[in-house]
């Protein structure tokens, strides 16, 4: 994430993009990734909001988009799929399936919204009850949860369904203090965008600047502030 590049545009009378950052360390975050970028990018990008492998890290990967055998592109170097602080939820078309200890029972989704989400909605759940149960209490930042893409929610279900998953599930994340991101892979400036803004804490805007190299810049609405861009 590289914070020590990153500060609010503004010079000297700008609050300080560290405040803003050890406030989201202390009582956790949801944050809205956009910008239409190659997939090695947006896994880059959910890499680092993971955290490091060297970090007391509790994971939930939850795949929209990709399988499950693409799920390690998109862990940090050092942890597999299989480790026991990993979980995955798998919400393809073709399959559904999560793996951890224990590995529930889980259905395939079909496209009742009063099914599709609140099944997946329910995985979530699990997941975060089993890692805070086991860690008897969970870190702040401790649990990270990454959601790959919120295209397919969109397109499947009505907005009322989506935001009320959304709102359900960044709650739970705030709850134990945790991080989650969830990819939008669209223009930043897209109208959607500001709709769905509202729910989360922060906005991490992607980019392929110059030489394609990856470029990252946050819009934080509670300190109505934007940083510089920065490399990924």
């Amino acid at each position: 994430m590289r914070p020590a590049e990153i500060s609010f545009r503004g010079g000297n009378s700008a609050p300080k993009f560290h405040d803003a950052l050890a406030d989201f360390k202390r009582r956790g975050c949801n944050i809205l990734v956009t910008g239409r970028v190659s997939e090695t990018t947006t896994n880059r990008t959910t890499i680092q909001l993971l955290g490091a492998s060297t970090e007391e890290r509790k994971r939930v990967l939850v795949l929209t988009d990709a399988t499950t055998r693409y799920a390690g592109a998109k862990l940090p170097a050092g942890t597999r799929m299989d480790d026991a602080d990993v979980w995955i939820i798998d919400w393809g078309d073709d399959e559904r399936a999560a793996r951890a200890m224990p590995t529930p029972t889980i259905p395939r989704p079909n496209d009742s919204a009063e099914v599709g989400l609140r099944d997946l909605r329910s995985d979530i759940v699990t997941a975060v009850s089993f890692f805070d149960e086991w860690a008897g209490g969970l870190a702040p930042l401790e649990l990270r949860l990454s959601l790959d893409s919120l295209v397919k929610p969109l397109e499947r279900y009505d907005r009322d369904t989506v935001e009320q998953f959304l709102r359900i599930v960044t709650a739970l994340v705030r709850g134990v203090s945790g991080m989650a991101h969830f990819h939008l892979p669209i223009p930043d400036d897209d109208t959607l965008v500001q709709e769905l803004s509202q729910l989360f804490d922060a906005r991490v805007e992607v980019k392929q600047g110059d030489g394609l190299v990856p470029k990252q810049r946050w819009h934080v609405p509670e300190y109505d502030q934007t940083t510089n861009w920065v490399r990924l």
